[in-house]
């Protein structure tokens, strides 16, 4: 395996910025993360992150153990990486379509259980939605499948620091701006936020089929 560190950095950046396309859309992640800040303070947000990271290392966990028998085989490789950009595509032409929608969370409707803390909300959140599942089970598998293939377990890390890297700084920035009591964001930024990730959430999908195309 040949790799240098720039294509590992370019790599996990990557990650980050398809990670932070995700965490910016309205969930179940997001509701607790207002909730518990509203609750407590802005170190809620990442507490909540941690019980969504120990979902996720579950999650890595299983799917590393199937793809470490598929890393070299032509068929696997082209179906994650046609299925992740379907997938991507999809995604980011609904986040550019959802962009006049605004951030509405009903603190009142559903709230987390008192007797449990942000870390477990962000595990139960995190298992509780299908697109948790849909997302690891095809862009996230594309890209621990690449990252194994470029330079094994670093690969694997370098993916893994840049995904969870956006989870961190969005959601703390989440609580920062509930804990002051301040609009989360104002409706034209985070349109332009919207349309930004899901611009490149869909080009990025758009590679990732023709990747799996030409690899045929």
């Amino acid at each position: 395996m040949t790799y240098t560190i720039l294509e590992l950095t370019v790599f996990g950046f990557t990650a980050f910025l398809v990670g932070f396309s995700g965490a910016a859309v309205p969930g179940p992640m997001l509701t607790a993360s207002i909730v518990e800040s509203l609750k407590t303070d802005y170190k809620a947000g990442t507490s909540v992150v941690f019980g969504h990271v120990a979902a996720e290392i579950g999650v890595v966990v299983l799917l590393s153990l199937g793809l470490s028998h598929v890393i070299g085989l032509k068929a696997p490789f082209v179906g994650i990486c046609i299925i992740g950009g379907v997938f991507l595509v999809f995604t980011g032409t609904n986040l550019i379509r959802s962009r006049e929608k605004r951030i509405v969370v009903n603190t009142a409707a559903k709230k987390p259980d008192k007797r449990y803390g942000p870390i477990y909300q962000g595990t139960t959140a995190s298992l509780s939605n299908p697109y948790f599942f849909m997302w690891w089970f095809t862009v996230g598998a594309a890209f621990m499948l690449e990252g194994l293939r470029m330079a094994g377990l670093v690969g694997l890390i370098s993916f893994l620091i840049g995904h969870w890297a956006s989870d961190f700084s969005w959601y703390g920035f989440v609580s920062i701006c509930t804990e002051r009591g301040s609009a989360l964001l104002g409706d034209k930024v985070y349109q332009f936020i919207l349309i930004g990730c899901g611009t490149f959430l869909t080009g990025l999908g758009a590679f990732f089929i023709y990747n799996g195309i030409v690899n045929i």
